[in-house]
């Protein structure tokens, strides 16, 4: 996984903070998550991030449907500071 304090949790602040208008916070679970797949077998640096949620993984999961939609704009925004944008050619 990425250290803590990495440029890419730098982006996704800026991302979280213009789409919820909040500072992004951060939190250990004790719950498995798909990213050690990536950083621990495959090398792969990751960051976790999603909606606001509930029992994840449980029988009784649950997610906040407009958290889902605020989260998708910041990840809209990681995405275009992170990988950068370019004009649409017609």
């Amino acid at each position: 996984m990425l250290e803590p304090g990495s440029e890419a949790e730098a982006v996704l602040g800026r991302a979280h903070q213009s789409a919820l208008g909040q500072p992004l916070k951060s939190f250990m679970t004790a719950g498995y998550l798909d990213t050690r797949v990536y950083a621990l077998y495959n090398n792969i640096p990751a960051l976790c991030y999603g909606p606001i949620s509930r029992n994840i993984h449980g029988i009784d999961e649950c997610v906040s449907l407009s958290s889902v939609q605020r989260i998708t704009q910041a990840m809209a925004l990681f995405i275009a500071e992170w990988c950068g944008v370019e004009p649409v050619k017609t």
